[in-house]
């Protein structure tokens, strides 16, 4: 891949994510959930430059977590790069798996495939390194249970009739801090 599919750039445009992570169909055609980072802008010139000159596989940290709100689940997957061990690469992505099958497959591939593919983007969304990353058993039972997890809740809250996955994402959004210009 020497770009970031069309769908992708024009997601992560509109959105202004510099991180997504989402089911991509490979020339095998497999599924597999994947995750772009765009490192554009000022702001991740060292990363990107860590990136450029990678010999070796980066060490990656994921975790995710559930979030519970009272009108739907919400998924988030932190992702830490290690291009700087003081200052690593973070991107989290917000999941609402009741959202529609997106988001749900997202959630359902990361139980099921051994590796989770990363791409990483100039501000062109030019392709400046990738790599991937083997998910064991116990990852991908994680991720399973995760699911589990938020359709069960989920569930529940339908019953009582409040049940609104864009107003339980939009709040948590909401909570996160956006850097503007001074």
């Amino acid at each position: 891949m020497d770009r970031f599919p069309p769908a992708i750039v024009i997601s992560m445009r509109q959105t202004g994510a510099m991180c997504t992570c989402v089911p991509v169909q490979y020339s095998d055609d497999s599924w597999e959930s994947t995750v772009f980072f765009e490192v554009g802008g000022p702001e991740c010139k060292v990363d990107r430059r860590v990136l450029r000159r990678a010999q070796q596989p980066l060490p990656i940290g994921i975790e995710a977590e559930v979030i519970k709100h009272d009108h739907a689940s919400v998924v988030m997957l932190r992702f830490e790069v290690m291009t700087d061990p003081e200052n690593p690469l973070a991107g989290e992505v917000l999941l609402a798996p009741g959202l529609g099958h997106v988001q749900f497959d997202t959630l359902k591939l990361l139980g099921e495939q051994r590796n989770l593919r990363f791409y990483f983007a100039d501000s062109a969304f030019n392709v400046i390194y990738s790599q991937q990353l083997p998910l064991n058993n116990q990852e991908r039972d994680g991720y399973s249970r995760i699911l589990e997890e938020v359709v069960s809740n989920d569930a529940l809250i339908r019953l009582t009739g409040k049940y609104d996955a864009m107003a339980a994402l939009s709040n948590v959004v909401s909570l996160y801090d956006v850097r503007t210009p001074a």
